[in-house]
């Protein structure tokens, strides 16, 4: 016999005995002729009650330990396998009644990512040719030897090449979805484009192209770049967005292109879609622009000298990882590292003697980030070596911050380990490059979009919908506090 079936004939008879002893008690009472009878009849009528009492509080236990607790498990594994993309066994409490539910639910959940899977291969194939088209735009970007960059009317990046990357050198400030205006002084680029817009008006056979050229004034005072400013329209639309180009200086000798990625991921056309600026906390959650990030360090307590030795982060736009933009630096820490760290995260003193310190690395960072949501897991830790540092590298990190640790604590309030790699597993997502800052930047990043189908879900849509549970995740967990 089960255990949980044990249990429930035992509080069954404990109930039994118990209304036994309240009769006999009453009748007791009735009868009682004597002041020992009567006496008798309370002892009899108390010892009932206990009794009585044990017997509701064990089919409450009963009840809630193999019942309704089992449902509320098996309730999160369902949102969570939902938008699973692996197949995994549903995880239930031992001795559970649920009987032969699960096992059907594991059936069914099985045939939908079957299923699933099946849809995204027919989807992948259709738009592999698509994908063709997509090729040829980066060999054609690829091979310029011209700085492209393509904007919306909300003057953010839609598009550039890798010869404007090589031309500007500003990486920590180039970047999708970013605006331009990060890049160049505005004045200049707003009134060329509110002249060729005023002349595309007045061109109602929609032939007219045109081009102005433009000086473009750097804000990080480097040399300015002499641009072409060309709209782009269409037949519904009058103008989606402007492209600037530009050639390299005639005195760098440099050939565009370079020692850089033959093929990175640096435009998103969807972004033309994008409304105007709006009150952040409104914004969804898979329309934010996200820097995804994680540190290494010489050990687990920042506030106890410990030193970050290693920072990675990665880009996210419009709902993707943009693996073409991304950040990864090594730091000297100015101390050793321990050989304790080391096996942890395979970093060495050697590695890092020489590097920049993290008084001149984190205003790069800065940059790179720019206005963005941080995302990291465990993001208290993180911080709070940030924070540790805003002195001696004179920025300070204002940004909204998510917490995938918090987010899955949420999600999967039925589980107590939400380490990267538990939840990774239980999300399906693939781990590479684990205890690397890039590496961990790049999981936590995947799990993080794995995430927000599961949370509009249970109703966290916007960016302030996310912060709010995350905050009631931080009472409960106070996970700041070790810190």
């Amino acid at each position: 016999m089960r255990p949980a079936g044990f249990l429930a004939i035992l509080f069954a008879t404990l109930a039994l005995v118990a209304f036994f002893i309240a009769v006999a008690f009453g009748l007791a009472v009735i009868r009682a002729d004597s002041v020992r009878n009567l006496q008798l009849a309370v002892l009899l009528g108390a010892a009932g009650s206990v009794l009585f009492l044990f017997a509701i509080l064990g089919a409450w236990a009963t009840v809630h330990l193999r019942l309704a607790r089992p449902i509320e498990t098996l309730t999160r594994e369902i949102e969570t396998l939902a938008h699973a993309r692996k197949i995994r066994q549903i995880e239930m409490p031992d001795g559970h009644l649920m009987g032969g539910l699960s096992q059907a639910v594991q059936q069914l959940i099985e045939r939908v990512i079957t299923a699933r899977a099946k849809r995204r291969e027919t989807v992948d194939a259709a738009l592999e040719r698509g994908d063709t088209y997509k090729r040829r735009l980066e060999t054609i970007l690829l091979d310029l030897s011209e700085g492209v960059i393509v904007c919306n009317l909300d003057n953010r990046v839609l598009l550039y090449n890798q010869a404007a990357m090589q031309i500007l050198k500003q990486p920590e400030a180039l970047g999708l979805g970013r605006r331009l205006f990060g890049l160049f002084e505005r004045g200049p680029v707003l009134e060329v484009l509110d002249e060729l817009t005023a002349k595309q008006r007045g061109d109602k056979t929609r032939k007219l192209r045109i081009r102005r050229r433009v000086s473009c004034e750097r804000l990080d005072g480097g040399a300015g770049v002499e641009a072409r400013l060309a709209l782009i329209c269409s037949d519904e639309i009058e103008t989606e967005g402007y492209v600037l180009t530009f050639a390299p200086p005639a005195d760098t000798g440099e050939e565009a292109g370079a020692a850089l990625p033959p093929r990175p991921e640096f435009y998103d056309f969807d972004l033309f879609q994008r409304p105007p600026e709006r009150k952040i906390a409104d914004i969804p959650l898979k329309e934010l622009r996200c820097v995804v990030f994680d540190t290494e360090t010489t050990g687990l307590e920042p506030s106890n000298g410990d030193e970050m030795i290693s920072i990675g982060a990665v880009r996210i736009v419009n709902g993707r990882i943009v693996r073409g933009e991304t950040f990864e630096q090594l730091i000297d820490p100015g101390r050793g590292i321990p050989k304790s760290s080391t096996r942890f995260h395979g970093l060495t003193d050697r590695q890092v003697k020489g590097k920049p310190d993290a008084g001149t690395v984190l205003p790069r960072f800065h940059r790179f980030c720019g206005r963005a949501v941080l995302v990291a897991h465990n993001a208290a830790f993180d911080m709070k070596f940030l924070e540790l540092k805003e002195k001696v590298s004179g920025v300070s990190f204002k940004n909204p911050v998510l917490d995938v640790l918090l987010l899955s604590a949420y999600l999967h309030d039925h589980m107590d380990d939400h380490s990267m790699k538990a939840t990774a597993e239980r999300i399906g997502v693939e781990i590479s490059g684990r205890h690397t800052a890039l590496g961990d930047a790049m999981t936590t990043a995947a799990i993080f979009l794995a995430m927000l189908d599961p949370l509009e879900t249970r109703g966290v849509v916007t960016l302030g919908d996310a912060l709010k549970v995350s905050s009631r995740q931080v009472k409960l967990r106070k996970m700041q506090a070790r810190f």
